[in-house]
């Protein structure tokens, strides 16, 4: 067992990753009611064919009243969306078959099943003064606000249109505009991809081998991927079903589907009328209710004051003093507010009823914002246990003789591990309990919740015992400070007896079946055929790994991000003249080459590989690569547990010497506790199954726009 850490100590990450080498770790609004599930779309007969209309919409369940002004409701940006239609470019008005949930809309699919997707772009123009990097190289056009979409943790190939077939797969490089905004201006450098106007087609396979789980939908034009995300674009997907893989302890039962709660975590700074600065153009006038898309992590307090109420939101304050590097003074938020909402509603009432308990299936859809979650028990104060099913998507599985210790290591720290109260081992796998978590943007998280006693063990509650769903606040080492807030009351009215449960839920993990047997990483990728291979591209040689960089491009800027790159050998040299762009430095991403091309093994097979990722930062970073995931490895290589994550949080660089804005260099690295900077690596294996060009990136959104991402190619092998 992993002991607690001191209260304020705990919401440190970067102590826990020093200590542990990880985390641990009218208008009426939403707030008044119960929680209510998102909207959902289903597949029928292998297919979920839809419209989906980008476009911008009253959120009805954030209410605003700005000094001496009138309640509103804020407008952010939604999907509408609804089976598409046999002609045109719009959703039919009235009944079921349209919905524009700003919480996020469930797309429900199966194993084996195609999703098909008509996106239109109706988002309106941006005012190019505040849109961050309308200056960088390739960017000119991205206040006229083109979209696109990202199917984050599915694997699934990263196909871009041909001439035979126009459609797209899960390919983020093509920009669709709206032509009512203006036409783009050609770019001499860095175009990202294909320009289309006003509407494309994805269609997205998923593989019949495909994990069961919770991945999620959100636009991915670099540059502004963080302004439409945080003003609200973001959709949740969900292959197969729980019971697919979590079972009762006492009855060998699939948990039913009825005791299924999808809680998408999502926020939204909603601004006072006054003046508020931009990077890089400095004070611009806002008006009451415009959302604040150039999201400011200093926006609130950390911590609440004595007596402060923070029901899904808290006050903005002055933030016209200097940054916690020296940076110029903030803005002036005071009369402005943070809503943290859960599926879009403001601290909902969420209530527990059946005996079983439920199963939640936690997004944290925000841009930049990380959450340090738990469930306090009202009457003493203290988190309550609540046993993990599943990390980004995929079902855990764990050999019974796993060590609880272990789970920290394997999972990156994002767990504090507790014991399971007499759970038995009668269980397809070690069971994982957890009575605190870390949320960086785009984790998934399956908890099972029910009512426990001060001792952990499994009980009907105590009349009228009820619960607080919070975020306890959490430093990202010397960076951001993201606030607690209280994100939903919890009622326990379960009465009667358990009928599929015990004392655990019985997990069969797709983490582990996954790789093997006819799991997606131990099968042939289909669709791939031998084809000599491009110029440059190549396997890694045995023993070979490839150390990924992140950091600043340029110390002359906070805001220019970069990664680096370079081939070790067995020995752990640098391969010469593998390192891009250069030793000793990184690069913005540069969408018009790849950084990295690999093929897939002999026989069209997954192929693994190594890799290094090291920060140079005094804050935290979380590593995420699309079309694949990844398992941290000891120091013995790979662990065979069953349990593969697609995005990480990353520990902090400890410096010697003087960095600037708090990044060390590449060579203060290599100097280590030579007067330089220690940092120590994060290393993964990373099995490769899907075709394309596709990305990885910091997914802190301000880091990917400001350069942190590189681009990747993987191809057919050649034999």
């Amino acid at each position: 067992m992993v002991g607690m850490l001191a209260p304020r100590i705990r919401t440190r990450l970067t102590f826990a990753l020093s200590c542990f080498g990880s985390l641990f770790l009218g208008i009426s609004p939403a707030s008044a009611g119960s929680f209510v599930e998102p909207s959902v779309l289903s597949s029928s007969n292998g297919v979920l064919d839809i419209l989906m209309i980008a476009k911008p919409q009253p959120v009805p369940s954030i209410v605003f009243t700005p000094p001496g002004g009138a309640a509103m409701n804020p407008t952010g940006w939604v999907y509408e969306i609804c089976p598409r239609p046999a002609s045109g470019l719009t959703c039919p008005q009235g009944g079921n078959s349209t919905v524009s949930d700003y919480g996020g809309t469930r797309l429900a699919l199966k194993k084996g099943d195609t999703l098909k997707i008509r996106l239109v772009n109706k988002l309106p123009k941006m005012d190019p003064l505040k849109v961050r990097h309308v200056n960088d190289p390739g960017d000119a056009n991205i206040f006229l606000n083109p979209t696109n979409i990202h199917t984050h943790g599915l694997l699934t190939p990263a196909r871009a249109a041909t001439v035979g077939n126009p459609t797209f797969g899960d390919f983020i490089f093509v920009s669709v505009f709206n032509s009512t905004n203006g036409i783009p201006v050609p770019q001499s450098t860095h175009q990202h991809g294909p320009i289309v106007m006003d509407t494309t087609d994805y269609v997205i396979p998923i593989p019949a081998n495909h994990p069961s789980g919770l991945f999620w939908l959100h636009p991915h034009v670099h540059g502004i991927a963080l302004n439409q995300v945080v003003q609200g674009l973001a959709a949740i997907i969900t292959i197969g079903n729980v019971g697919d893989y979590a079972l009762g302890d006492a009855v060998k039962t699939p948990f039913p589907a009825a005791n299924i709660r999808h809680l998408t975590l999502k926020d939204m700074q909603v601004l006072a009328a006054g003046t508020i600065k931009f990077d890089p153009s400095g004070p611009q006038p806002v008006v009451n209710g415009e959302v604040l898309n150039q999201q400011d992590p200093r926006f609130c307090t950390q911590f609440r004051a004595s007596g402060e109420v923070r029901h899904g939101s808290c006050p903005g304050v002055d933030n016209t003093g200097p940054g916690p590097f020296g940076e110029p003074g903030g803005s002036y938020y005071v009369g402005s507010q943070w809503y943290f909402t859960i599926s879009g509603q403001q601290y909902p009432t969420i209530r527990l009823t059946d005996p079983d308990g439920e199963i939640w299936r936690l997004t944290n859809a925000s841009s930049d914002v990380s959450y340090d979650l738990n469930l306090t028990n009202d009457a003493n104060q203290q988190p309550m246990i609540m046993q993990l099913l599943a990390i980004d998507g995929v079902s855990i599985h764990l050999p019974q003789d796993t060590p609880p210790n272990s789970m920290v290591t394997l999972a990156g720290g994002r767990f504090h591990v507790v014991p399971c109260p007499l759970a038995t081992g009668n269980l397809s796998s070690f069971p994982v309990c957890t009575d605190e978590f870390v949320m960086m943007p785009s984790a998934r998280a399956e908890i099972w919740v029910s009512y426990r006693n001060s001792n952990g063990q499994l009980t009907l509650p105590p009349p009228n015992a009820t619960a607080t769903f919070r975020t306890v606040g959490l430093s990202m080492g010397t960076g951001d400070q993201w606030p607690e807030v209280d994100l939903a009351k919890v009622e326990f009215a379960q009465n009667g007896t358990r009928q599929y449960t015990a004392a655990a839920l019985d997990i069969n993990g797709e983490a582990s079946s996954s790789q093997q047997g006819k799991g997606i990483f131990a099968q042939r990728v289909p669709g791939a055929t031998a084809t000599p291979l491009p110029a440059g591209c190549g396997a890694l040689a045995p023993g070979h790994r490839r150390r990924i960089f992140l950091g600043l491009a340029s110390f002359e800027a906070n805001n220019l991000f970069g990664m680096g790159y370079e081939e070790v050998d067995q020995n752990g040299n640098v391969v010469p003249g593998s390192q891009k762009p250069s030793a000793d430095a990184l690069e913005q991403f540069d969408p018009t080459h790849n950084v990295i091309c690999l093929p897939l093994g002999p026989g069209q097979m997954p192929v693994h590989e190594t890799w290094e990722i090291v920060t140079l930062s005094l804050y935290n970073h979380n590593f995420h690569t699309h079309q694949a995931r990844f398992q941290l490895e000891g120091p013995n290589g790979p662990n065979p547990s069953g349990l593969i994550q697609d995005n990480i949080p990353l520990g902090v660089a400890t410096p010697y010497s003087n960095p600037v804005f708090g990044v060390c260099t590449i060579a203060q690295w290599r100097s280590g506790f030579n007067g330089g900077c220690v940092s120590t690596p994060v290393v993964v294996d990373v099995p490769f199954s899907q075709l394309g060009e596709f990305a990885y990136h910091c997914h802190l959104l301000r880091h990917e726009d400001g350069g942190m991402m590189a681009k990747i190619q993987v191809v057919a092998a050649p034999y």
